[in-house]
């Protein structure tokens, strides 16, 4: 295991994969399949420190909703962004590990986003922004050998850095002009991550779903929560949804579904989803409530009281909704429905995707060491 950023064990996004006819889901670079977009991590996966934060930076001009149903949530600047306010949305969102003292990290990048010129036009100061950067944590505290060391500034400021620089180089239709970027793995937010009653070491995982029209939605999640991804019968509850989208893959067994005696309450599932529609304030935030329904589905149980489980949205507006009422609200449906889809494949993706912590750190086994043919499957199968 290594500390420095550029050796966090996670998966590149270099590596392009292509739902069948060009519509379905789509690993590939996950969430930065919507363009525009811009991702960075910054953090520890060390023995003694398993934390971090991810952040992304959404075009200028993106509407921005949010969604928190968990009852145990640690978050940031969420009423701002809420409909009815002045609607400006946000300079970037960041995922953090920490619980709540991670986000002391969010003043890092609030500095770092000051410094590119992004942010509010404070009014009667020429020259001064207000960066505003909604937020929210998981609790992974203790996770390492190290003692409590949540995410800090410098480290916020690192990844908002890294953020702003594969925004600004992202161009719509070529990804291979994007920067390269990892977009999954035990990196960032999901660095400490574990999952069903602290039993399986989670990750951070990112799925794109692209629909008929062209449109494209796509989740980032740190996937953090109390419940199990698996059946206490065999199986993943995820199974039908798999089946579903026609994936033929191994049967997962062996998962561990009950809490130890001495499983603590560490937990929270927080996940942005993201599309290229246009959206108002009002409905990126009807797509992050309906994204809610992708953790519900994937794990058992959620939304406890002790997950703070919170979903926020982007939408960046390059695709227009029709302008017949009743066709918008369908896509404002199909669009929402594919934003649970894509948070719960994310969830999966979260777990096979997380790097076994190695001899000595005891630390739980990660679904890839449990049922390595399945995670073999799943990571080829779209």
């Amino acid at each position: 295991m290594s500390s420095a950023h550029d050796a966090h064990p996670g998966t590149d996004a270099d590596a392009e994969s292509m739902p069948v006819d060009g519509i379905g889901p789509v690993r590939g670079r996950g969430i930065l399949e919507v363009p525009g977009l811009g991702l960075g991590h910054a953090g520890e996966f060390t023995p003694g420190r398993l934390t971090g934060l991810s952040v992304v930076v959404p075009p200028s001009g993106s509407t921005i909703g949010v969604d928190v149903r968990g009852g145990g949530p640690a978050t940031h600047e969420t009423d701002v962004i809420a409909p009815g306010t002045h609607s400006y949305g946000a300079d970037g969102i960041v995922l953090t590990g920490g619980s709540a003292l991670g986000l002391a990290a969010v003043s890092g990048v609030v500095d770092a986003l000051a410094e590119a010129g992004r942010g509010f036009p404070a009014p009667g100061l020429p020259g001064t922004v207000i960066p505003l950067v909604p937020a929210a944590a998981i609790f992974d505290l203790g996770r390492g050998a190290g003692p409590v060391a949540p995410p800090r500034p410098d480290e916020g400021a690192q990844a908002a850095r890294d953020a702003l620089s594969t925004g600004a180089e992202s161009t719509a239709g070529k990804p291979s002009a994007v920067p390269r970027r990892e977009v999954r793995g035990s990196l960032g937010a999901g660095a400490g991550a574990r999952s069903g009653f602290q039993t399986l070491r989670s990750g951070l995982g990112s799925v794109a779903v692209r629909l008929p029209g062209g449109v494209t939605v796509a989740a980032l999640v740190a996937a953090n929560s109390l419940g199990s991804i698996g059946t206490s019968t065999g199986g993943l509850w995820l199974d039908p949804l798999l089946r579903s989208y026609g994936f033929d893959l191994p049967r997962v067994r062996g998962l561990p579904v009950a809490a130890p005696p001495d499983a603590a309450a560490k937990n929270t599932t927080i996940a942005i989803v993201a599309t290229d529609a246009a959206l108002d304030p009002a409905q990126v935030t009807r797509m992050a409530s309906g994204a809610h329904a992708g953790i519900a589905r994937a794990v058992q149980p959620s939304h406890t009281l002790y997950d703070g489980d919170t979903v926020f949205g982007i939408a960046t507006g390059e695709h227009a909704l029709p302008t017949d009422y009743e066709a918008a609200t369908r896509e404002l449906v199909t669009i929402t429905a594919a934003a649970a889809d894509a948070l719960s494949l994310a969830i999966l993706d979260a777990h096979v995707s997380a790097a076994p912590a190695g001899p000595g750190c005891q630390q739980p086994q990660t679904l890839s060491e449990i049922a390595p043919d399945f995670a073999s499957a799943f990571t080829a199968a779209f």
